[in-house]
Formats: C-alpha cells, sequence, structure tokens
C-alpha cells in the first residue's frame, strides 16, 4: 500500500492516532444515554485507491446520518446514510479525479454489550457494511457504478469536551465497485480511513430531551444515613426506602418488603398493614373490614356510592341466593356494622326474558331477599329499603347467556347519614 497523500494525509493519520490514543485514555462512562438518538457527523478521508487507478492516495470528505434501530426492537444497530467526495491526482498527466458516492449501512455497535470498558473509560467499537452507488469522474468521463462497503471502527467520547454527546469518530472501510463494461478488470477495492465528529440530533428524539438532565440541587442539609451510608435530602429511619414523611408504618424490621406508604406487603399483594385492602393502612383506618370493592375517604370509612355487586347474583327465574351471593353479603353485614351511619338502598334487577310485570315482580323479590339475609346478620331493618327495577337497567346485553346472567343482580346504593 501507498501513502502518497503528501503531508495533508499523512496528517490525518496521525491525527486519528492520537484521537484514538487521547480519547480512549480520557473518556469517563457517564450516566447519559444518546444511544437512541439520531444522529450526523463529518470528518476527512483519506483513500488508498486500488492499483489499477494509477493515481495518487485521494483526499475529501464524508458525511453521514444514521438512526438508531433500538426503537424498533434492534438494540445495538443503526442504519447510516453515508456521502462523500474526494479528489485523487493521476499518475500518468499530474490532473485530477473525483470520485462521489451515496452508501446505506447497516452499522452494529458493541458498546451497548459492554465492549470497549476499559476500567473507568470507554469507547464504542462498531462494524459495518451496506451497498450504495458510486460515481466516478476520470478523465473527464464520468460513470457510475454499484458499490459494495465493509468495515469498522470506534466512537470516542472526548472527555472534558464531550458536550451533549458529541464524540470523534474513526473508522476504515473497503469500498468495492462493480464495472461490467472494464474489460481487465471489472472489479474494484478502494480503502479508506475517516476521522471526524459525531453528534447527536436531540430535536429528533422521540422523548423530546433536548439535553443531558441538569444536576440535582444540593440539599441545603443532607442526611447521611448510618446503616447504608446514603446520603439524601429525606430520612429514613427504619431503611425502608420510604422517607419518613410519607412512612405511615414506621420502624419496619430490616428488609421486610414494603408498599409506597412503607407498609409490609403480604405474599397476596395486599398491604400488611391494610387489612381490608382499602388503600388506608390499619394505623389511620378508623372503619376496619370495610368491603374490599366500596370506596371509601381517606379515614377508610364508605363514602355515598352506588355499587353494582356481580357477584351477587341469581339464577333464572328465581329470588334464592346462592352461595357466592352469601358470601358476599356477609362480608357488606361485617362493613354496614362497623358504620351505623350508613343507610342502604337495595334494588333488585332482572334479565328481559319474561314479561315486564312479571320480571319488575321478580327483582323486588330479589331485592327483598337480600334485605332480609342482612337483618339475620344483624343490620337493622329501618337501615335498608328493597326496590325493583325490573329489567329496566341491564348492565350488559341480554342477548347472551353471560349477559342476562350479569343482569340477574341487585344493586346497593349507600348513603352517609
Amino acid at each position: 500500500m501507498r501513502f502518497n497523500g503528501g503531508l495533508a494525509g499523512k496528517g490525518a493519520c496521525v491525527l486519528a492516532f492520537g484521537a484514538l490514543l487521547w480519547a480512549g485514555t480520557a473518556a469517563a462512562v457517564t450516566s447519559d444515554d444518546y444511544d437512541d438518538i439520531p444522529y450526523v457527523g463529518a470528518g476527512y478521508l483519506y483513500e488508498i485507491p486500488d492499483p489499477t487507478r494509477h493515481s495518487d492516495d485521494g483526499q475529501g470528505a464524508q458525511v453521514q446520518f444514521g438512526l438508531p434501530l433500538s426503537q424498533y426492537g434492534y438494540p445495538g444497530w443503526s442504519a447510516e446514510a453515508t456521502l462523500h467526495r474526494l479528489v485523487r491526482e493521476r499518475d500518468i498527466d499530474g490532473k485530477n479525479d473525483y470520485q462521489s458516492g451515496l452508501m446505506f449501512d447497516l452499522v452494529y455497535d458493541f458498546g451497548h454489550q459492554g465492549f470497549g470498558m476499559l476500567g473507568n473509560y470507554r469507547f464504542k467499537p462498531f462494524v459495518l457494511g451496506g451497498l450504495g452507488v458510486v460515481q466516478n469522474d476520470v478523465q473527464g468521463h464520468r460513470n457510475e457504478h454499484f458499490g459494495i462497503d465493509v468495515g469498522g471502527g470506534a466512537l470516542l467520547p472526548l472527555g472534558p469536551l464531550s458536550w451533549h454527546g458529541l464524540a470523534a469518530r474513526v473508522e476504515a472501510r473497503a469500498l468495492g465497485q462493480f464495472d461490467p463494461d472494464d474489460t481487465n478488470r471489472n472489479f474494484v477495492i478502494d480503502y479508506r480511513f475517516t476521522v471526524g465528529l459525531q453528534m447527536p440530533l436531540f430535536f429528533l428524539h422521540s422523548s423530546g430531551h433536548s439535553a443531558p438532565p441538569e444536576p440535582a440541587q444540593e440539599c441545603p442539609l443532607a442526611v447521611v444515613d448510618p446503616v447504608t451510608g446514603r446520603s439524601d435530602c429525606k430520612v429514613d429511619s427504619d431503611h425502608d426506602g420510604v422517607p419518613d414523611s410519607a412512612d405511615l408504618c414506621p420502624d419496619t424490621p430490616s428488609g421486610t418488603p414494603v408498599d409506597g406508604t412503607g407498609c409490609p406487603v403480604s405474599q397476596d399483594g395486599k398491604s400488611a398493614g391494610d387489612e381490608d385492602g382499602d388503600g388506608v393502612p390499619d394505623a389511620t383506618d378508623k372503619c376496619p373490614a370495610t368491603y374490599h370493592d366500596l370506596a371509601v375517604d381517606a379515614n377508610g370509612c364508605m363514602i355515598s356510592q352506588t355499587l353494582k355487586v356481580g357477584t351477587v347474583q341469581f339464577d333464572t327465574d328465581t329470588a334464592v341466593l346462592t352461595d357466592a351471593a352469601r358470601s358476599v353479603l356477609d362480608s357488606l353485614a361485617q362493613t354496614l356494622k362497623n358504620q351505623e351511619n350508613v343507610d342502604v338502598l337495595i334494588t333488585g334487577n332482572t334479565d328481559t326474558v319474561g314479561t315486564a310485570n312479571y320480571n319488575q315482580a321478580l327483582s323486588l323479590q330479589r331485592a327483598e331477599s337480600v334485605r332480609q339475609h342482612l337483618i339475620r346478620r344483624g343490620i337493622a331493618a329501618a337501615r335498608m329499603k328493597a326496590v325493583g327495577a325490573g329489567d329496566t337497567n341491564p348492565v350488559a346485553p341480554n342477548d347472551t347467556e353471560a349477559g342476562r346472567a350479569r343482569n340477574r343482580r341487585v344493586d346497593f346504593t349507600m348513603t352517609v347519614k
């Protein structure tokens, strides 16, 4: 191989080597992640042409636009469009030939797999390959050829100069061209070396962040956890990860799984400090054992509402309670015992099988059946009223058996006095 590009060509080689050496040793790993942001790059291009061209080494420029494919399910991959332009001096007469090319490449970055890590320093090696079109202007005659290229290189963060993801990019690639009209040799290979810069285009990023996040503000008085050594602005006395200001279960034993309120979580996913599962910890719940489908206030007590209990359903043409319905009503009775300031309107419903008058009577029988069961469970009769809505208030279509089953039900309207 010849390097006849003069001082400029030799200087480029020295510059590329220097960039590798300096950036590879000075570029500390940062927390910023630019791997999913489109980018642009530009650089100086030095070429060693195929011997059949009979010319000095070429020099020129290269620009590229890259689109990371990680957002499409291909981490580490990018698609690049690269445009280059260079000039060579012919051996025979000292005049210039020119070449332009547009290549479309797939690039695979090994950096996302942890390659390129040297202690606390990082560079990102990559390989590439693709297809394109190359135009050669030789002795004033222009012709276009199909091209194929393969190569590799590295992306090198510029240490303290790495502004918003700016990095040095060095690469080498072989560019092969097919020329079916050349009877001597219809395939030539040129070797190209590029050194330049690459920068992410934040304004094209789907998440819309336009710059690295600002560093967190320091606390006026930082608190150091004596157990974990962590410095923070908030105190976490029981070390459960929830600051004391939001911890509803202080002094949780070390290692106990907790929810967002700092209360222990049981194996079934409920907070161990919230036995009725209403979202209010037992320590502050003034109405324990509230039925789980009921909306509650900040004290854990039922508020006025209409409750459609899907499991209080009936078989066709009957007002007899099922076992599942009795279980639900027993839980509801316990809630009503704990909140004696709540009155209940029980509304029976039916499907559309049968006449309207018949369904009206059947719906009232169902509501009264529920009322009598709650009375037997200790709820005062004066607190409850039973009415029938017939088939006028469906919650599902009546043209399927599943829909009709959902409509054979009772609803509860709770009113807080």
